[in-house]
């Protein structure tokens, strides 16, 4: 028992490790070549934007959480048959129309800006 979460945590150490390893090798082989030709030093510093990413994230949530109250109260109805499919439905459903709401609001903040 005890040599095999021994191994387990030696082997999960080492794969955090290689992929760190990879990670940052590359990373500084990128920014090298970067530098080689010619761009600043600073050229990879604020070029993420994450708002829209939560923005989808956030609507995406409450979509999924208002899939989840109606599925709980329609089949709390004791619908005879259909039991069992309310609440996966209401969930798929309520998370597609958040996809579509979050795609107009995207598209509405990028045009204006």
């Amino acid at each position: 028992m005890e040599i095999t979460t021994t191994s387990f945590f030696i082997s999960v150490a080492l794969v955090v490790f290689g992929i760190s390893y990879y990670y940052f090798t590359t990373r500084y082989k990128e920014r090298m070549t970067i530098m080689e030709k010619g761009l600043p030093a600073d050229f990879f510093k604020g070029t993420t934007n994450y708002l829209p990413f939560v923005l989808l994230l956030g609507i995406v949530s409450i979509g999924i959480s208002f899939g989840v109250i109606i599925g709980a109260y329609l089949s709390s109805l004791k619908i005879n048959g259909i039991d069992w499919f309310i609440l996966p439905a209401t969930i798929f459903f309520f998370l597609g129309i958040s996809l579509v709401l979050s795609y107009i609001v995207l598209r509405a903040i990028i045009k204006r800006s």
